[in-house]
């Protein structure tokens, strides 16, 4: 008898991208929907779809994730984000293994992601390879398991969350095609958002007292360098140098963010309240509940 597959979608106002993600699910045996309250129609598309839904107050990354595979039905779940699809060589393989009951000869597999980004398709690498055990051994390192036994899994970190899941771990051969930067204003439209997660996330951990412009731009500069010349971003073309500048921009925005709640917070400077409510900007809003019974 196959391995069944949990295939699961963390969601939030995600009505656009919802549709095509779910269609490249339809596979799966079950689709679970872990929604954090969203104010457009995910929830309403997602049922549509025949997936599960439950709403869970956002509290970080790894605490949702480890939420989200507690409430499937099957033991072995894949996570896929709703600006991502499963490719049919993907699905087909997973189904393939599922059949032949060769899907536990590991407990976890990492899937190569393509990414659109600005009219091209890049790769994990600028220089695409084979799936030869070099390549395989990148990809263990740049992808977090998405497929895997989650039993033996465990999230950590609330944000660039990754899963904790004993070895053996394979490499599966399809792709997951990810839609989220395929323009310049796509990619800055959660720029905001994204920077103040990862500034307050800094905030709480590293116990700094103080940051300065001038580190901030340090920061940048050295992740953009490291990123287009050390990693080869360069080969990529125009892509890769807008990747690399934006990416630098990213690293400069979450220190200098840092530093100006660090001064906030040691009241350093003029403040008004709604500079204050940085400080305490990530709050979890609502108790947990299913929808599925809703009327």
């Amino acid at each position: 008898m196959p391995i069944p597959i949990t295939c699961i979608v963390l969601t939030k106002n995600e009505e656009e991208n919802l549709p095509d993600c779910l269609a490249s699910l339809r596979w799966a045996d079950e689709v679970l929907v872990v929604d954090s309250f969203s104010t457009d129609r995910t929830v309403e598309i997602a049922r549509q779809h025949g997936a599960r839904v439950i709403q869970h107050p956002f509290q970080d990354y790894a605490a949702q994730h480890n939420f989200a595979q507690s409430q499937a039905q099957h033991d072995w779940v894949l996570f896929i984000d709703a600006d991502e699809r499963v490719s049919v060589e993907l699905a087909q393989e997973i189904q393939d293994m599922a059949r032949r009951d060769t899907l536990t000869h590991n407990t976890a597999y990492h899937i190569e992601r393509l990414h659109l980004i600005s009219g091209r398709w890049l790769f994990s690498d600028p220089v695409r390879r084979k799936l030869t055990p070099r390549y395989q051994a990148h990809l263990k390192r740049v992808e977090v398991p998405r497929l895997y036994d989650r039993r033996q899994a465990v999230w950590e970190r609330p944000l660039h969350e990754t899963v904790r899941v004993p070895e053996p771990h394979g490499v599966l051969g399809g792709v997951i095609y990810h839609y989220a930067n395929t323009n310049l204003s796509a990619t800055f439209e959660s720029f905001n958002s994204y920077t103040d997660r990862e500034a307050d996330y800094l905030y709480r951990t590293l116990g700094r007292q103080r940051v300065t412009v001038l580190e901030a731009m340090f920061r940048g500069l050295r992740a953009f360098a490291f990123l287009y010349l050390w990693r080869g971003w360069w080969r990529l073309g125009e892509q890769g140098l807008l990747m690399a500048l934006f990416n630098g921009c990213i690293k400069f925005t979450n220190y200098a963010k840092l530093g100006e709640r660090l001064r906030i917070a040691h009241n350093q400077g003029q403040w008004i309240e709604r500079d204050r409510q940085l400080l305490n900007q990530f709050e979890i809003p609502h108790p947990d509940r299913s929808i599925d019974n809703l009327p």
